[in-house]
C-alpha cells in the first residue's frame, strides 16, 4: 500500500473540518452540524461557502483511512453559497439559518462600526435610540462592543445591555435597515480619521521653552483642577535620560540625594552613555558602593525598574525646586529678541 498522502501545509484545520463536511454528503453533515455551537456552524459554513474544488489527494489525507472508499473521486464540485446556505437552515433552524446565511452572503454587518474609534464611535451611538445601539453591538466582534458599551452614558448603557440580553431572533431585513440608518448618520463622522494627541507631553514640550516661574505657575495652575495630570506633566518635563545632559555639578548634587539601591536599581537596563556619566560623577568610594549594589541585584522587575528612576525624577525636580539644581531646557539658549 503507498504512504499516506501529505495535506498541503497552507490547508488549514478549519478547510479540513469543511472539506470533511462536504465529502460526508448532505445527510450527515447535517447530523453533525447539529451537534455543534452555532459559531462552529457559521465558521463551516463560510468556509464551504468560499471553497473551490477539493483534489483527491486532499480528500485522502483529511480522511486518512477512508481513503480507499473516496480513491475513486478526482475532485468535489464546489458546492457554493446554496449550499452554505442549506447547512445553516438544517442546523440552525429556519429562522437563525436564513440570518446567518444573510450574513454570510451580503458580509458581516457593522464592520465599520468595529473599525471605528472606540471613544469617538460611543460619543456618536450616545444619541441613537438604545435598540439600535444594541442591535449593533450585538453583530460586532465582543472585544470591540465591550470597548463600546463601556464609554456610553451610564443609563444608555443600562438600556443597551439589557436589550443585548433580550435579543432573539431578528430577520435579516431589520438588521440591513438599522445598519443602513446608523451608517447614514455616523458614517461620516467615524470615517474621519482621529488623531491621538499625548497631552501630558504636548504640554512638557511647550514648558520646556518658558521661564522657570511660568513653567511652575502653570503646573500649579493644572495641579488644582488635575493633580494626575499635573504630575504627567512633570514627569514628562524631565526623565530619567535626561540625566546626562546635567552639568556635572548638578549631576554630583542629585547622586548625593538619590538612595544607592534606588540608583542601581535604575541603571538596570540603561545605556552604557548615561551608566558611563554617572560613574564618572561619583567619588571612587562611592562607584565602588554603587557596583556592588549593582552586583547584588539579581532579578530586577520592570515595575521596580520604572519606580526607582521616578524616584530619582522626583529627586531631580525637587532638588530644582529648592533653588539646589538648575534642569535644562529646550529654550535656555534661545536669543531674547
Amino acid at each position: 500500500m503507498s504512504s499516506a498522502v501529505a495535506l498541503r501545509s497552507e490547508v488549514t484545520p478549519l478547510r479540513r473540518a469543511a472539506i470533511a463536511i462536504v465529502a460526508l454528503g448532505h445527510d450527515r453533515a447535517q447530523r453533525i452540524l447539529s451537534a455543534l455551537s452555532e459559531t462552529h456552524v457559521r465558521l463551516l459554513a463560510a468556509e464551504i461557502a468560499s471553497m473551490g474544488p477539493v483534489t483527491a489527494d486532499d480528500i485522502r489525507a483529511v480522511f486518512g483511512e477512508l481513503a480507499k472508499g473516496l480513491g475513486g473521486l478526482n475532485t468535489l464540485p464546489a458546492p457554493g453559497k446554496k449550499y452554505a446556505r442549506d447547512l445553516l437552515v438544517n442546523a440552525l433552524g429556519v429562522d437563525r439559518g436564513e440570518i446567518a446565511a444573510f450574513e454570510l452572503e451580503s458580509g458581516q454587518p457593522f464592520t465599520w462600526l468595529a473599525e471605528a474609534d472606540p471613544k469617538t464611535a460611543a460619543q456618536a451611538l450616545a444619541s441613537e435610540p438604545a435598540g439600535a445601539v444594541a442591535l449593533a453591538l450585538a453583530h460586532v466582534e465582543p472585544r470591540a462592543a465591550v470597548k463600546l458599551l463601556t464609554r456610553l452614558p451610564a443609563e444608555l448603557r443600562a438600556q443597551v445591555a439589557s436589550r443585548v440580553a433580550g435579543l432573539d431572533v431578528v430577520h435579516p431585513e431589520t438588521v440591513e435597515e438599522v445598519e443602513a440608518g446608523l451608517r447614514a448618520r455616523l458614517g461620516d463622522v467615524l470615517s474621519v480619521d482621529v488623531q491621538r494627541l499625548a497631552g501630558p507631553q504636548v504640554l512638557a514640550q511647550m514648558l520646556t521653552y518658558a521661564p522657570v516661574e511660568q513653567e511652575r505657575a502653570m503646573l500649579q495652575s493644572v495641579a488644582l483642577s488635575a493633580p494626575a495630570l499635573a504630575e504627567a506633566v512633570r514627569a514628562a518635563l524631565f526623565t530619567f535620560d535626561d540625566a546626562t545632559s546635567l552639568d556635572p555639578r548638578a549631576m554630583q548634587q542629585l547622586l548625593k540625594a538619590v538612595e544607592t539601591r534606588d540608583l542601581a536599581t535604575a541603571l538596570h537596563g540603561a545605556d552604557q552613555e548615561l551608566k558611563d556619566r554617572i560613574f564618572s560623577n561619583l567619588s571612587e568610594r562611592g562607584r565602588t558602593t554603587l557596583q556592588e549594589e549593582i552586583e547584588v541585584l539579581k532579578a530586577v522587575k520592570g515595575s521596580e525598574v520604572s519606580e526607582a528612576r521616578r524616584k530619582v525624577v522626583a529627586t531631580a525636580r525637587s532638588l530644582e525646586e529648592q533653588g539646589v539644581i538648575e534642569l535644562s531646557r529646550a529654550g535656555d539658549d534661545d536669543e531674547e529678541g
